[in-house]
């Protein structure tokens, strides 16, 4: 793993690992205790693009693009929360990491807490940012992803509707970069890719993992921006925060649902402190 300081995605970028028959590409920076980077249903690695050089500071940084996504395989799996937890434990497992930190978002953050729960003694500490998956507040082209309509709307899955979709999950509308909506977009832009992320929505139901969380035994840090739109903290962080019995609630104002992205400094220097002061 090549030690980086600045995070380039593109298909010339990143390394490869062999998980179970499946070619995963991660992206790589820093030394030290590794923290594991996971997005959700519809990202890739590139939404931490402006985390990953500041934790490599401090933390051997890894951030793949999950299975399905960006330029990993994407082979013929439903696409469950199940299936992505045992695809973290494949993965670690393949860079023979016995322990990591995990930071995950949205949808991601499910299937790190899935992992969390069943496989406790992988994980230090967790950070975790507006945790769970589709709400009534998405956009209609991206809700009715989830319903018979889905043919229909991921075929309407154009630039205009991922920049209606990013739109919404920022407070400030000034940090959305057109580099930044072509990427999310391009990531989309096949047939393939439009499957997976049906699959991934449709089998996505967080019940179960909602109904443990009391059993967590991490030290999880919950993370919700004040302004979250699609997810909206009043009504979808009481099921996280103080739930777990050693969580931490930090609460970001003027800040949607992407605080990773639209509030860096921050979160950054937040989630290292947290991280930081781990003992095993």
């Amino acid at each position: 793993m090549d030690e980086k300081t600045n995070f380039i995605y593109n298909e010339h970028t990143g390394e490869f690992v062999d998980v179970q028959g499946v070619n995963i590409r991660f992206t790589a920076m820093g030394d030290g205790d590794p923290v594991l980077f996971i997005h959700g249903i519809g990202q890739t690695a590139y939404t931490f693009r402006r985390n990953l050089p500041e934790f490599a500071k401090y933390f051997l940084a890894i951030a793949p693009d999950m299975v399905g996504y960006g330029f990993s395989d994407k082979p013929d799996l439903s696409y469950s929360i199940e299936e992505n937890s045992e695809f973290i434990l494949a993965l670690l497992n393949a860079l023979r990491i016995k322990q990591t930190h995990i930071v995950a978002v949205g949808s991601g953050a499910i299937y790190a807490l899935d992992f969390m729960i069943h496989y406790p003694e992988r994980v230090g500490r967790g950070v975790m940012v507006a945790p769970g998956g589709m709400t009534r507040n998405f956009p209609y082209w991206v809700r009715a992803l989830n319903g018979a309509l889905a043919p229909a709307a991921s075929a309407m899955l154009t630039r205009k509707v991922v920049a209606e979709t990013l739109s919404a999950c920022f407070f400030d509308q000034t940090v959305i970069r057109l580099e930044d909506v072509e990427t999310y977009f391009t990531s989309l832009d096949s047939k393939l890719a439009k499957n997976i992320l049906v699959r991934s929505i449709q089998n996505f139901s967080e019940e179960e993992v909602l109904a443990r969380l009391k059993t967590l035994q991490h030290d999880t840090l919950f993370v919700w921006g004040e302004d979250d739109k699609v997810r909206p903290m009043e009504e979808y962080a009481r099921n996280y925060f103080g739930i777990p019995p050693h969580a931490q609630e930090l609460v970001v104002r003027n800040t949607g649902h992407l605080v990773h992205e639209e509030k860096p400094a921050k979160f950054n220097a937040a989630a290292i402190d947290f991280l930081a002061s781990y003992e095993a």
